[in-house]
């Protein structure tokens, strides 16, 4: 059986769900883990807080009785995606695998260790 490593992490939020999705050595397809999970990856408890933080700024837009018309104020979304372009570089090193943004309305970012 193949040791289960982790391979690549990618911050994408979605609604209503974590916004974390690992990659593993060992799984085909990876499923989407909470910000708690960080700190089993190898993370210290200040970026885990951070990754939760920002994604409840996500969650907190989002309307469930007309999700296509959630979105973040004007203004508010660049310095959201910032931030998280900033925690996914905090991440790499720490975790020691390429850390993959994916923001809304902006194209991918690869972080590396």
């Amino acid at each position: 059986m193949a040791e289960h490593t982790l391979l690549r992490l990618r911050p994408a939020p979605e609604w209503v769900t974590g916004p974390l999705w690992p990659s593993w050595s060992d799984e085909e397809f990876p499923g989407n883990e909470p910000p708690e999970r960080l700190a089993g990856f190898g993370a210290d408890p200040d970026p885990v807080a951070a990754v939760e933080a920002w994604d409840d700024e996500y969650q907190a837009v989002y309307l469930p009785d007309d999700p296509v018309s959630s979105e973040f104020p004007e203004g508010v979304h660049d310095p959201w995606a910032e931030r998280g372009a900033e925690l996914a570089a905090r991440l790499a090193a720490p975790l020691g695998v390429p850390v993959e943004l994916r923001a809304w309305e902006r194209p991918p970012e690869l972080f590396r260790a």
